[in-house]
């Protein structure tokens, strides 16, 4: 079973634009209305992969109850705890011409301390040692970063093996948990490497480091818990460090549609690729592959005519000497 932790959940309206203009009347070319936020996004991949799903979070108010059949109708198992406060709405909008998407994101709802620890109770209750459990996405802003790190406990506990992509101090608050798998980028690596903030200056240089230079830090940062360490570069594919080194998966390129949701889709295909036995560089090229056919697609989803061999065939795989 693969358990996806989305605790920040959000009715995503999805619209294509021609290019706005700013401070006058624009309208939609199309609107469509599905379950959003990053968790959602790799719960909705990972049953389209044909893995058994569920989804965990706080739902509350009539955008939450609107969202119920709908996750149910993309074939996800709803484990979501009921709130009093109204789910969130968030709008991505997309100007094909620009080549341009655009996120608004609304604020989280405000979720009680019962409402956090009758979620948490629930988790204890359905987690299992043949789980897979991913942390995804964000925290509501009135839940504290530490319960990034209960969610994870609590799996560890369970026996269950733990996957976390999150950010900010609810990264942090998770690592120090020791998850199993920890899936960041360059500047979520940075963070956990030096556990806080880093300044600009110390971003933008790590922004030009090389993936040889990467690997040595996700080598670093595996002496300190997670048996494995995958960093998203976009473009560039994807670095995947374990027991025997780091990998390099570079993917081809293609006429981009809509990248947002592109590293949750690698997430699901990953995670899959994991959960039915595969090994971790193998599910890796499953992951690269849905990640970069998610940006030729709108939703942030796997494409209809999604075909994975023919995405698999695409994507190249080498070993890398980090550098000492």
């Amino acid at each position: 079973m693969i358990r996806v932790i989305g605790a920040n959940p959000a009715m995503d309206r999805v619209s294509v634009w021609p290019p706005i203009r700013l401070g006058e009347v624009n309208r939609a070319r199309s609107v469509s209305v599905l379950p959003g936020g990053k968790g959602f996004n790799v719960a909705r991949a990972a049953v389209r992969l044909g893995a058994k799903t569920t989804a965990h979070g706080f739902l509350g108010g009539r955008v939450g109850e609107a969202l119920r059949p709908l996750i149910v109708a993309d074939g996800v198992i709803d484990r979501h705890t009921t709130i009093a406060a109204g789910t969130r709405v968030c709008f991505i909008v997309v100007e094909p011409e620009h080549e341009r998407s655009t996120v608004l994101n609304e604020p989280g709802p405000t979720v009680s301390a019962a409402e956090v620890e009758q979620f948490l109770e629930a988790l204890r209750d359905d987690y299992r040692p043949d789980d897979l459990v991913l942390l995804s996405g964000s925290l509501p802003d009135s839940v504290e970063p530490a319960v990034a790190g209960e969610i994870i406990a609590v799996g560890n506990a369970s026996g269950a093996r733990t996957m976390c992509d999150i950010h900010g101090a609810s990264l942090r608050a998770a690592f120090r948990q020791r998850p199993w798998m920890v899936k960041c980028n360059r500047d979520e690596l940075l963070g956990l490497i030096e556990d806080g903030e880093p300044d600009e200056a110390t971003v933008r240089r790590h922004r030009g480091l090389p993936p040889s230079e990467l690997a040595v830090e996700m080598s670093m940062l595996r002496e300190r818990g997670p048996e494995i360490v995958v960093v998203t570069l976009g473009a560039e594919g994807a670095l995947l460090a374990d027991a025997a080194g780091v990998v390099h998966a570079s993917v081809p390129q293609v006429e981009v549609v809509n990248a947002t949701g592109s590293g949750d889709l690698l997430l699901a295909g990953l995670a899959v690729g994991i959960d039915r036995g595969d090994q971790p560089r193998d599910a890796l090229i499953l992951g690269a592959a849905c990640g970069t056919a998610g940006t030729t697609h709108l939703p942030p989803e796997l494409p209809p005519d999604f075909d994975p061999d023919h995405w698999i065939a695409r994507i190249s795989v080498e070993a890398l000497e980090p550098e000492q």
